[in-house]
């Protein structure tokens, strides 16, 4: 697929549908019924056999006909939701819920659209909606929505009603793998909290905290850990992955976690020993990590961060370690075409980042490196249309309102 092409088909559509444009009238109300009906069972027809191309021309010309119809716009959310494309989903989800109030399924989707788009409160709504409208616990996906919907308060510091949606959870749920995890999320709830009870596994460090042997699957785990997992400021991410270090300096992922917190504080020179150290005591673990191997996600943020301080050398060395291990990771390619476009190879940067938006079209990171590289290449119109499409995808207000003046800048506004 033509990533750009794709790109402004994707925005025309989306946009045009969403403010309305996308009505096409017709003296014949009738003939634009049968129209619309019939392109929606030929996109069902089309669906069904596996042929999502041909499937999404019919659904999109449905709408086109009627842009409120529910059948079409649930088909191509989902279709959206499955492309990755998770502000489409919820355009489209969003549109099909007005004339589908009582699909559990809907909601499930489009509160995991929201999620995966980092917007808690629009995911809680939509997760609490498909767990209401099942009080009979008839529907799985009331209780898939209600297992999420306990994630989600977990990440966004709402402990209680994390931990009763579990509970709840566990209730209904006959999925062994899943009891287990339930399990385990729980006990992770009652160490934030403060209020573990030791089952006799639990291990200790010489302070008599906790940090091994909790819940179910007996994990290598602490308070402070949690606490860090618990929440989505970066601020307080950092001070309790540092305590969770200095509570278990054996546990490699506090160092990375650090490492991550750090970075979206800007703060990427205080990042580094912390993902240098993550490595190193990564490599030390014989348990998991007989091998010795290198963590490939700790070089691949090395990266970023070299990027960030204006190393783009030593950048790409970092991530040529991180795909040398595992070469479709996707920071690790992120991160080397970042590289080499800052090293004025847009050439070699260009095929990479195309490659990543077609499989995540809707990651403003990748889209903004595309417009880079675009830029670096002097292709303007495409560099244009991938920053109009990373400024869409972005959620971070502050960061769409500069790339939003970039774009000003470029059409000379």
């Amino acid at each position: 697929m033509n990533t750009i092409k794709y790109l402004l088909i994707l925005a025309t559509t989306v946009v045009a549908i969403s403010i309305g444009l996308a009505q096409a009238p017709t003296e014949s109300p009738e003939l634009d019924s049968k129209l619309y009906e019939l392109h929606f069972q030929e996109g069902k027809a089309h669906n069904d056999n596996g042929d999502r191309a041909l499937a999404r021309k019919h659904f999109l010309m449905t709408i086109y006909l009627h842009p409120d119809h529910a059948g079409a716009n649930y088909q191509l959310g989902l279709m959206a939701y499955s492309d990755n494309n998770y502000s489409a989903a919820i355009s489209f989800l969003e549109r099909a819920s007005v004339a589908m109030p009582d699909k559990v399924e809907l909601y499930y989707w489009l509160g995991g659209a929201y999620w995966k788009k980092s917007r808690a409160e629009g995911a809680i709504e939509n997760y609490r909606k498909a767990v209401a409208l099942d009080s009979q616990h008839e529907n799985r996906f009331s209780l898939y929505a209600l297992e999420n919907l306990a994630e989600v308060y977990t990440r966004t510091e709402r402990l209680q009603e994390s931990m009763e949606a579990y509970q709840a959870a566990l209730e209904r749920e006959t999925r062994s793998g899943w009891i287990s995890k339930i399990k385990d999320q729980i006990a992770e709830l009652y160490l934030t909290m403060g209020t573990y009870q030791d089952d006799g596994n639990t291990r200790y460090n010489e302070k008599g905290e906790a940090i091994g042997g909790i819940g179910n699957g007996d994990m290598r785990t602490n308070r402070y850990f949690e606490i860090a997992r618990h929440t989505t400021d970066p601020i307080k991410e950092a001070i309790y992955y540092q305590k969770s270090i200095e509570a278990d300096p054996g546990m490699y992922q506090s160092y990375f976690n650090l490492g991550w917190a750090l970075t979206r504080q800007r703060k990427y020179a205080e990042a580094v020993p912390a993902f240098i150290r993550s490595d190193e005591v990564w490599r030390q673990d014989q348990n998991w990590n007989p091998e010795a191997n290198p963590k490939i996600d700790a070089h691949a943020f090395l990266a970023l961060c070299y990027i960030e301080l204006g190393e783009p050398e030593k950048a790409l060395d970092y991530a040529e370690i991180a795909l040398g291990s595992a070469p479709n990771y996707y920071y690790g390619l992120l991160y080397k075409a970042r590289a080499l476009t800052k090293l004025d190879r847009p050439q070699e940067a260009i095929p990479i980042l195309e490659s990543l938006v077609d499989a995540n079209p809707d990651e403003a990171e990748i889209l903004y490196a595309l417009y880079e590289g675009y830029s670096i290449a002097l292709e303007p119109k495409l560099a244009l249309a991938a920053l109009h499409q990373a400024v869409r995808a972005q959620v971070d207000s502050q960061q769409k309102t500069r790339w939003q003046e970039e774009i000003n800048v470029l059409k000379g506004k």
